[in-house]
C-alpha cells in the first residue's frame, strides 16, 4: 500500500542580522608625510551616498528593482531584488531598512580603476546596529554603485582611516605589509566557518556574532534533519575576484569579501516545505531536499604591524537570495 509522503517544515533559519550597540567611527588618521589625493571630494563622496539611497527610496516604494539605475550593482541588486520578490509575495515582508544618514565615508585614493568608497550609517535602532556600505566604480565613464552592505558585529569597532583629503590606499589581497595578507586573512577565516568552533583557526580571530550564529544555526539544522532521517550541510566560499581592500591608518587593512553560502537539507520518506518567505524565492519543485543560497558580506580588519589584536569580522550580513530544490 503507498503511504503519502510526510510534510516536514523547514521554519529554522539562520538569523544572522546586528543587534546590538557599537563604537562610533574613530576619527581620520594624520595624512602621511607624502600626501596622496582622494578620488573624490567629500561633497561629491556624501553625493554619490544621497543620490543612491534616493534612489532606494523609490525602488523600495515600488518594490521595483529596475527603478535603482545603475547605482545598486551586484551583490546589492541581487539581495534586494530577492527582497522584493519575498515583499511582493508576503503580506507584512519588507526590504531591509538601510539607514541614509552617514556617520563616516571613506574615500578611495586610487588613481587608477575600480575605485571604491565605503560608508558606515548612524545606527538605525535601538536594536539594530550600523551599516557598512561599498560603493565601487568600475571605469572612468562608469559611476560608483552600491555593491553590498552588512551590519556591525555589536561591540566591534571601525578602524581609523585616512582623511578624505588624501584618502585610503586601495591594496591587493595579496598586499604583504599587514600580517595576515588579506587573502590569507579571507581563507583562513573561510576554513574556519568550515571546520566550526572546536577548529584551532578559532584562536586566530577575535570572536564575532556572524560566526556563532552561523555554528548555532548548523547544530539546529544538524539535529533537526537527523530526527528526519535526513542530513545537513553547508558550503562556503569566498569570492576574491569580489574582494577589495582599504589601507587603514595603522598601516593595517579593511578588508570586504564577499562570501556565497549554500545550505543544504534532506529528510527520508517525506517532503521539506519551507516559511512563506522562503518560498517566494523557491526556483522549482521541493521534494525531500532544500538548499538555501546565501550571499553574504564581511568586512574584516586586520591590524597594522606593531598595533597589537586578532584580526576581526567588525560587519556580516547573511542574505538569502534562492531557494533550490
Amino acid at each position: 500500500m503507498n503511504r503519502k509522503p510526510a510534510l516536514v517544515a523547514l521554519g529554522i533559519g539562520i538569523a544572522l542580522v546586528a543587534s546590538g550597540c557599537v563604537a562610533p567611527p574613530p576619527s581620520p588618521g594624520p595624512a602621511p608625510q607624502m600626501a596622496r589625493e582622494a578620488a573624490l571630494l567629500e561633497t561629491q563622496a556624501a553625493a554619490v551616498a544621497a543620490d543612491t539611497f534616493a534612489r532606494l527610496t523609490e525602488a523600495d516604494a515600488a518594490l521595483d528593482a529596475s527603478l535603482l539605475g545603475d547605482r545598486v550593482a551586484g551583490d546589492a541588486l541581487t539581495v534586494r531584488t530577492a527582497q522584493y520578490k519575498v515583499a511582493r509575495s508576503v503580506s507584512d515582508a519588507k526590504p531591509e531598512v538601510l539607514p541614509s544618514e552617514m556617520q563616516a565615508l571613506y574615500v578611495s585614493a586610487e588613481s587608477s580603476w575600480p575605485r571604491v568608497l565605503a560608508g558606515v550609517s548612524a545606527q538605525p535602532g535601538d536594536n539594530l546596529t550600523p551599516v557598512v556600505s561599498l560603493w565601487v566604480q568600475d571605469d572612468i565613464a562608469s559611476p560608483y554603485s552600491l555593491r553590498a552592505w552588512a551590519h556591525m558585529i555589536p561591540g566591534a569597532s571601525m578602524p581609523s582611516m585616512a582623511s578624505d583629503v588624501t584618502g585610503a590606499a586601495q591594496l591587493s589581497v595579496t598586499e604583504s605589509s599587514v600580517a595576515p595578507t588579506p587573502q590569507e586573512a579571507i581563507e583562513q577565516y573561510v576554513e574556519y566557518l568550515r571546520a566550526g568552533k572546536g577548529s584551532e583557526l578559532a584562536a586566530a580571530f577575535a570572536p564575532d556574532t556572524y560566526a556563532e550564529r552561523l555554528f548555532a544555526g548548523r547544530d539546529v539544522l544538524s539535529t533537526a534533519a537527523s530526527g528526519a532521517g535526513g542530513a545537513y550541510s553547508d558550503t562556503i566560499e569566498a569570492d576574491l575576484e569580489n574582494a577589495y581592500v582599504m589601507a587603514t591608518a595603522d598601516g593595517g587593512a579593511l578588508v570586504f569579501a564577499p562570501l556565497t553560502v549554500a545550505s543544504a537539507f534532506s529528510v527520508s520518506n517525506a517532503k521539506v516545505s519551507v516559511p512563506a518567505a522562503d518560498q517566494a524565492l523557491v526556483e522549482g519543485t521541493l521534494d525531500a531536499t532544500v538548499t538555501h543560497h546565501y550571499r553574504d558580506l564581511i568586512v574584516l580588519y586586520i591590524p597594522g604591524p606593531g598595533t597589537g589584536g586578532l584580526p576581526a569580522v567588525v560587519a556580516a550580513d547573511h542574505h538569502l537570495i534562492k531557494v533550490t530544490p
